[in-house]
C-alpha cells in the first residue's frame, strides 16, 4: 500500500466585492474572512436556536454503534452522501481509491456504513444498501471525511500564526471557517458543509472543541498543531503506559526484537541476489525501520486517543487508518518510556 499522497493544493480563484471604507466588511476583508452566506446572530441565542457558540459541542461520542441504539444517527446520511459523491469513480458502478490512503479509508468507511463492498481497487455499491446495526467509530468516520475532503481540495487549510509553512495564498478562496479551539482558519467547500456539521466539527462558521483531536489526525503544517504537548495527549500516553493489555504486550515484545538470526538471513539473501549487498549494520538499520512501521501499524489499529487500547469489539468497529499522525506520535512517546532499551522504536 502506498503512503498518504501529498495532497494537491486548491488553485481555484474567487472574486469578491470591495467593502465600504470603515465598514465591518472592510474589517473582515482585512482579516481574509469570507462569509458562509448565513446570517450573523448578534447577542445570546434564544432557546431553540440552531446556532450555538464555539465550544458547545461535546466530545465526539464513539459509542454510536452499540446494538441498543433505537434509531439511525443523523450523521449517517450526510456522510454517506459526501463520500458517495467525492470518492473517485462512478457511484453507480464502482469507486477507485487510486491507492491513495485518504480514498482507501473513504472506501472502507462506505463499506462499514453498509453502502458498498470493498474490492482490491476500491469499493462497489450494494444493490440493497442498509445501515448496519453496529456502526463504525464516529471519530474514525470523521477522520475519513476530513482526509477525503482535504485530498479532494474541498478543505483548504490556511496559514495560522506560528505555523511551519507560509504558502502563497494568492488566488485561493478566503477562509470561511474561523480559527478556534486550537484549529486554524480554513476554506470548506459548500458540498462538504453538511457532512462536517452533522459530525459536530463546525458550528456557525467556527471549529468546535470536538474537531481539534480529529485534525490532529491530519496534522496540517499550515496550523502548527504541536499536540504532543497537549494535556489530553500526555494523559493518554500515561494511560497507555499503565494499561497495556496482555495481547498487546506480547505483540510489542515481538516487534521490539531485531535478532541476529533475522539479520543474518536477510544478509544471506542480499549476498545471493544483490550485486552490492548491504553490510549487517546497514541491514539492522533497515530491519529496525520495518519493525518501527509494525509498531506504527499496531497503534493505528489498536489505540485511540479517547478510549486508549481498544478491546476486540472496538477493533471490529474501527476503520483502518494507516499513517495516522496522532497514532504515530503516540507510538514515539510510548516507546520512549516503555521500550527505553530499543531507542530505534521512538524515532
Amino acid at each position: 500500500m502506498m503512503g498518504k499522497a501529498r495532497r494537491p493544493r486548491n488553485s481555484r480563484t474567487v472574486k469578491s466585492k470591495t467593502a465600504l471604507p470603515g465598514s465591518l466588511g472592510e474589517v473582515l476583508d482585512n482579516a481574509d474572512f469570507t462569509s458562509l452566506g448565513r446570517r450573523i446572530v448578534v447577542g445570546r441565542p434564544k432557546h431553540g436556536d440552531v446556532e450555538r457558540r464555539p465550544g458547545t459541542i461535546p466530545q465526539l461520542d464513539t459509542s454510536g454503534g452499540r446494538p441498543e441504539r433505537q434509531s439511525v444517527p443523523t450523521w449517517t446520511a450526510p456522510v454517506i452522501e459526501f463520500l458517495t459523491d467525492n470518492l473517485p469513480g462512478d457511484p453507480s458502478a464502482a469507486w477507485d481509491h487510486l491507492f491513495i490512503t485518504a480514498y482507501e479509508v473513504g472506501c472502507e468507511a462506505l463499506a462499514a456504513l453498509g453502502q458498498a463492498k470493498s474490492t482490491l481497487g476500491g469499493a462497489k455499491p450494494l444493490s440493497d444498501p442498509q445501515i448496519p446495526e453496529v456502526l463504525p467509530r464516529l471519530d474514525d468516520v470523521a477522520t475519513a471525511v476530513v482526509w477525503v475532503a482535504a485530498q479532494s481540495n474541498l478543505l483548504g487549510y490556511r496559514h495560522f500564526a506560528g505555523s511551519r509553512e507560509q504558502p502563497n495564498q494568492r488566488g485561493r478562496f478566503r477562509p470561511n471557517i474561523r480559527a478556534s479551539h486550537g484549529c486554524g482558519p480554513a476554506y470548506l467547500a459548500p458540498e462538504a458543509f453538511d457532512a462536517f456539521r452533522s459530525l459536530g466539527l463546525i458550528v456557525g462558521g467556527w471549529w468546535t472543541e470536538a474537531a481539534e483531536p480529529i485534525f490532529w489526525r491530519d496534522d496540517p503544517p499550515e496550523w502548527a498543531m504541536d499536540f504532543t504537548r497537549n494535556e489530553r495527549f500526555l494523559a493518554a500516553c500515561r494511560s497507555a503506559l499503565e494499561s497495556v493489555p496482555a495481547d498487546i504486550v506480547a505483540e510489542i515484545e515481538t516487534i521490539a526484537l531485531v535478532t541476529d538470526e533475522e539479520i543474518s538471513e536477510r544478509h544471506a539473501l542480499e549476498v545471493k541476489h544483490r550485486a552490492q549487498p548491504r553490510t549487517k549494520d546497514e541491514i539492522r538499520v533497515l530491519l529496525e525501520g520495518f519493525h518501527r512501521d509494525h509498531l506504527d501499524d499496531l497503534f493505528c489499529r489498536r489505540w485511540r486517543l479517547q478510549d486508549g487500547w481498544l478491546p476486540p469489539d472496538e477493533v471490529q468497529r474501527s476503520l483502518r487508518l494507516p499513517y495516522d499522525p496522532l497514532a504515530m506520535e503516540m507510538r514515539r512517546a510510548f516507546a520512549g518510556r516503555y521500550l527505553p532499551r530499543h531507542p530505534f522504536l521512538s524515532k
